[in-house]
């Protein structure tokens, strides 16, 4: 990973969540913020966003069928063997832990088909 370490961008993704949650502008749109603000950094770091995100909205009363969807998809599909030589090993097993617990919890979650992030 060039520009992030593996800790970090679980870390910052999570206080970037908080800043947007003081927006007072609710969860959800806290959730779309992060995704959008954290975009495109790369196979691997699209990996960990994906999953820091959704570690955050399994938390939440309702998860947007669109998130819900999309991170599934893209989590699921994600070889773990990809990250090797770009996290360490304790790193991909962490992140392996940490995706399967999202794919648990967004089955489990409530879906909103409001597209709205009020």
């Amino acid at each position: 990973m060039e520009n992030w370490e593996y800790d970090e961008l679980f870390y910052t993704i999570k206080e970037f969540y908080e800043e947007f949650l003081g927006q007072n502008r609710g969860y959800q749109y806290a959730a779309a913020r992060l995704a959008d603000e954290f975009d495109n950094l790369g196979k691997v770091e699209d990996v960990i966003v994906d999953t820091a995100i959704g570690e955050i909205v399994i938390k939440h009363e309702k998860v947007f069928v669109g998130t819900v969807e999309g991170i599934t998809k893209r989590l699921s599909s994600f070889p773990l063997e990809e990250a090797i030589g770009e996290l360490s090993l304790g790193e991909v097993n962490d992140l392996s832990q940490r995706i399967e617990r999202v794919l648990k919890g967004l089955r489990e979650v409530t879906a909103d088909y409001n597209p709205r992030a009020e």
